[in-house]
């Protein structure tokens, strides 16, 4: 007749002290709590693999860390596996294989990988990336990011839109996709599951940049920037922005690579769109334009044809031309330098009455045809340096 084994209880495992030689405390089924001579207590089972029908040994883990209905659980685990032919070693370290390869790949490591890898952003695109994964991380960050869901993601967006911040959130989500994307295309990810949040978090109110569009104010704010008596490049800059109207960006990330004196044009990839397109936009340069960059190029001290004043491996800072328009009395109520695409926009339309769709692709938006296709941004040259030579002739004429 089978000897009958008494249950343990949890007084007896939480009394077991160490004795002269290990001693084992058996609970039934095979398992049992082993008590060495230095009275480490430790969980245990016995059972006859299933393949080579050996019996052996598995440790299941310290007591208490594992209490006594865990252990008893976590033989029924080993029961169920050795039921259905499987060998519960063999499972206990693929488990911990699965559960490494899933701490190594939390979203706040993935995260972390993929913003140092994005070595063409700015500075402050870099910091604004770091502090909207932290805000995810709070979150997200210890999940595994193969086990992340849409609602995971909503959920910490939604933290932050609760406070009123409601394009950070919008950013938060942005990255997190991001993030996904390259998760899945290192394998750690199967898909991009903010794909599932479209409309789900609130849009923020349109912004407007402060914008003058009336010619008679233009005017006076033009005889202003001529006047400007600060730094030379800091100047050249101010006096082609409502010339060129590119973004402040673009102006202050321009390289002298980038800019052909003898065929007057500025050719670059637009930063809002680098990663989407990687098409290049072509700037024909009127000729007071020319004239600016041709004295810059005396000057030249960088590969950036504006360089910050104190280095010369930055560009100009992003704060730098709105100040100097503020030393000008030229407040950010009134106008400011993402403004002058504003302004070129209503102005060229206008008064000048040119094609939108030369305006647009000049302002290095995608401009589709009437079968939705994309013009290419190299398109309309001619007609684009003739509209920005009759532009710069007409700001000419607002200063006189």
């Amino acid at each position: 007749m089978a000897k009958i084994v008494k249950p343990l209880t949890n007084t007896q495992v939480s009394q077991a002290k160490p004795g002269s030689k290990a001693y084992n405390l058996t609970d039934g089924g095979g398992l049992y709590l082993h008590v060495s001579k230095a009275g480490a207590r430790s969980w245990r089972i016995d059972f006859t693999t299933p393949v080579t029908k050996k019996r052996v040994t598995m440790t299941l883990g310290q007591y208490p860390e594992i209490t006594l209905a865990s252990a008893r659980q976590m033989r029924a685990d080993v029961k169920y596996h050795l039921a259905n032919g499987d060998d519960p070693r063999k499972v206990k370290k693929d488990d911990e294989r699965q559960q490494l390869l899933e701490s190594n790949n939390s979203f706040a490591m993935i995260a972390e990988e993929y913003i140092s890898r994005q070595t063409h952003l700015s500075k402050a695109t870099h910091k604004n990336n770091r502090r909207y994964a932290a805000y995810l991380s709070e979150h997200i960050g210890s999940m595994p990011i193969s086990q992340i869901e849409p609602i995971d993601v909503l959920e910490a967006c939604r933290g932050t839109e609760s406070k009123g911040h409601l394009e950070t959130a919008l950013k938060m989500k942005s990255l997190a996709g991001q993030v996904f994307r390259y998760a899945v295309q290192t394998a750690k990810a199967k898909r991009d599951v903010t794909q599932d949040l479209k409309g789900a978090l609130k849009q923020p109110p349109t912004k407007h940049y402060p914008a003058i569009v009336n010619p008679i104010e233009f005017g006076q704010m033009l005889r202003s920037i001529d006047d400007y008596n600060g730094s030379f490049e800091v100047k050249a800059a101010l006096k082609l922005m409502p010339m060129l109207f590119v973004r402040a960006g673009e102006m202050r990330y321009a390289k002298w690579t980038e800019i052909d004196l003898e065929k007057g044009t500025w050719t670059f990839t637009p930063r809002k769109t680098k990663r989407k397109t990687g098409v290049s936009l072509v700037v024909p340069l009127p000729a007071q334009a020319l004239a600016i960059f041709t004295e810059l190029s005396k000057h030249k001290r960088s590969e950036f044809a504006f360089p910050a004043i104190h280095t010369t491996v930055q560009p100009m800072s992003e704060n730098t031309m709105n100040q100097a328009l503020k030393r000008l009395g030229i407040s950010g109520d009134t106008h400011t330098i993402h403004g002058f695409r504003a302004s070129a926009r209503t102005m060229i339309s206008e008064q000048l009455k040119y094609d939108d769709k030369y305006i647009e692709m000049q302002l290095g938006h995608r401009v589709r045809d009437l079968h939705g296709r994309a013009y290419n941004r190299t398109q309309y040259l001619d007609e684009r340096k003739k509209m920005l030579q009759e532009w710069a002739d007409y700001l000419d004429k607002l200063k006189s």
